[in-house]
């Protein structure tokens, strides 16, 4: 069995005013938390870098071996005022510690010593916290160091509640009783480390194609682009689809002053509708079909990567952490689903008088689009009236104004809504 490259541990003192603490222990604690931060920064226990060594700088820093909050080390001065905080501090909240070892090639090959010590305290350890649901990480007070006396380096990690940080059952904040860190808190930890370490070597390459991927499926929802699926003339069934759906919302009041998001609307039988007509695009769309195999590819060359590193630790398959690209496959169903209700609901506003006014169009093009699938909206219509006599229709030039009015229209309304759309400026951190 193959070494894992990280190795958590973790330990826990229960504080002075716990009740669930034992109060032989006491002393022994209060003893045990007075040393802390002079063990995390015993300067023999420091790394060594080359430029120390060719400088004679060994061991003689001017700070000290303990890092802070936003990552810088701390002064001599801060860390006698630390140890006496954690001192005072230890009546109210628990003392938790945790220690992060590592094989040394595996850093050396991926990051840097220092980049990895700014990475663990301004967003490792945060995300480590808000896991334990801390309530607010400004709240919370920590420190770390790095040993390098063993055979393989390790960073000696504390934390504690700065104030009451904890929801009880009744939602009231209060310290934390339980000590004990939760397996989930330390796979999440375990993860997200070796995930920062290898971040520029093998995950970030992953993540540039899925985003690509996910870009280029974006385009066919997005209406400023050639190739927006959704104003498809050509597709008789789904054009009417949408009509039924921007009716539907006109009908229900779902009518918002800017873009509508699928997920507020309670509606089953428009959120039936939307996601039949997402369906059907993937279905019959064959554009669309070759860039969703791509991401579908990239989805499962990141799950595959995150399997792989989950074994590699020696966790349990069952409890691999797949949250990331299932993230991105709800992120991007949301905005298909939103593209799809809000043009939905602009071409219904701007055609729903002309059809309400004589529905013969859709009918005629209904009725001989079943017999003629691979002719066009407007070559339909354009047949059936050649083959209607004068003495029928008294108003065939009328009927033919009107039809050509149809492309006018729905131009029109496409463009509105590019312009709409235009207007929101807001985009997803990927």
């Amino acid at each position: 069995m193959s070494k894992p490259k990280v190795i958590v541990r973790t330990k826990y003192k229960l504080s002075l005013n716990n009740i669930d603490r034992n109060k032989i222990y006491n002393n022994a604690d209060i003893k045990y938390v007075d040393g802390i931060i002079k063990y995390f920064s015993d300067d023999k226990k420091r790394i060594m870098s080359m430029l120390d060594y060719f400088t004679g700088k060994i061991n003689k820093h001017e700070d000290c071996n303990l890092i802070l909050e936003d990552g810088h080390y701390a002064t001599k001065e801060e860390i006698a005022k630390r140890q006496k905080y954690i001192n005072k501090q230890f009546n109210n909240s628990n003392v938790w510690q945790v220690v992060l070892s590592f094989d040394k090639k595996f850093i050396d090959e991926n990051i840097s010593w220092r980049t990895l010590e700014k990475k663990l305290a301004t967003e490792i350890i945060p995300k480590m916290l808000r896991k334990m649901n801390f309530v607010d990480i400004k709240n919370m007070k920590y420190e770390f160091s790095l040993h390098t006396n063993t055979q393989n380096p390790h960073f000696h990690i504390s934390f504690m509640e700065a104030k009451p940080n904890t929801y009880d059952q009744n939602k009231r904040l209060i310290y934390r009783r339980k000590g004990k860190i939760h397996n989930d808190v330390i796979k999440y930890l375990k993860n997200e480390t070796i995930l920062t370490i290898e971040r520029e070597k093998e995950f970030r390459p992953l993540v540039i194609e899925l985003n690509k991927d996910i870009d280029e499926l974006k385009q066919y929802f997005n209406p400023k682009d050639k190739n927006y699926i959704l104003y498809d003339k050509k597709n008789i069934l789904l054009e009417e689809k949408i009509l039924i759906l921007g009716k539907l919302l006109e009908e229900k009041e779902i009518n918002y002053n800017n873009r509508i998001k699928f997920n507020s609307i309670k509606d089953i039988e428009i959120k039936r509708l939307t996601k039949e007509i997402k369906e059907e695009v993937f279905k019959v769309n064959k554009e669309v079909q070759l860039p969703l195999s791509y991401y579908n590819n990239s989805v499962k060359k990141i799950n595959e990567y995150f399997i792989k590193l989950c074994t590699d630790n020696h966790i349990n398959k069952k409890d691999i952490d797949l949250s990331y690209t299932k993230n991105k496959d709800i992120y991007l169903n949301n905005y298909i689903l939103n593209a799809i209700v809000n043009h939905a609901r602009y071409n219904y506003s701007k055609n729903k008088n002309m059809i309400n006014k004589d529905d013969i169009f859709q009918s005629i093009v209904l009725m001989n689009y079943r017999r003629n699938k691979g002719m066009s909206k407007k070559d339909i219509v354009r047949n059936c009236l050649a083959n209607v006599g004068n003495n029928r229709y008294k108003n065939k030039q009328e009927i033919r104004n009107a039809i050509k009015n149809i492309n006018n229209e729905m131009e029109a309304a496409a463009e509105e809504f590019f312009m709409i759309n235009k207007k929101d400026k807001s985009k997803e951190q990927i």
